[in-house]
């Protein structure tokens, strides 16, 4: 027999006023009270802020008309094999002033062949100018200053030997636009190297 004044008689053994199962306030969904700390979540931090910088288009585009110039110079260089000995008579010719080399010079000339070597050396320089254009890429300035450097210097000296080619037959034609593409996209690789939004990447990396 029980007592109905027993407070611990009623339903679940447990006195009224006392927490549910579990003994936790119900939260709303997601875990987390409302208001929290009386401020929003902040947002989310995107990649230029928690990792590296952002690659601008230019830089990009720049490191796509190096690589142009860098392959067109190649097979300028392999064409140049084949133009080598036409090129020296035709530069002989013009700084002697005159179409009569004698017998002794011709017979050199004639007997003349062009290196492998300087094929062999044009790839060594196209694969470290490969190198330099990657390190550009990832945003060494350093590289951009030496490509700027090296490319002004190959303009100064091509713009002014590049009409040699034309009067070399057709092989040398071929080497000469090839030479202007080269000559072009060098000038475009420097200008998009620079342009505003490249400058912020290469100070930021």
């Amino acid at each position: 027999m029980t007592n109905p004044n027993d407070p611990y008689a009623q339903q679940g053994g447990y006195p009224q006023g006392q927490p549910q199962q579990g003994g936790y306030p119900q939260t709303p969904q997601g875990g987390y009270p409302q208001g929290q700390g009386g401020f929003p979540p902040p947002p989310p931090l995107s990649y230029g802020e928690t990792g590296a910088p952002v690659k601008p288009k230019a830089v990009e585009t720049a490191y796509l008309l190096w690589l142009v110039a860098a392959g067109v110079s190649i097979l300028s260089n392999i064409l140049g094999f084949f133009t080598a000995k036409a090129l020296a008579e035709k530069l002989t010719k013009d700084i002697l002033g005159t179409t009569d080399l004698g017998p002794e010079f011709q017979t050199a000339l004639d007997q003349s062949t062009p290196s492998y070597g300087s094929i062999i050396f044009s790839l060594v320089i196209a694969a470290l100018w490969v190198v330099v254009v990657m390190q550009m890429r990832k945003g060494a300035n350093w590289a951009r200053i030496l490509l700027t450097v090296l490319g002004a210097i190959s303009l100064l000296f091509g713009i002014f030997g590049i009409w040699v080619y034309f009067g070399l037959g057709f092989l040398g034609l071929l080497q000469g636009l090839l030479a202007l593409v080269s000559y072009a996209a060098i000038v475009g690789g420097i200008i998009f190297m620079f342009k505003p939004e490249s400058n912020h990447y290469f100070k930021a990396s």
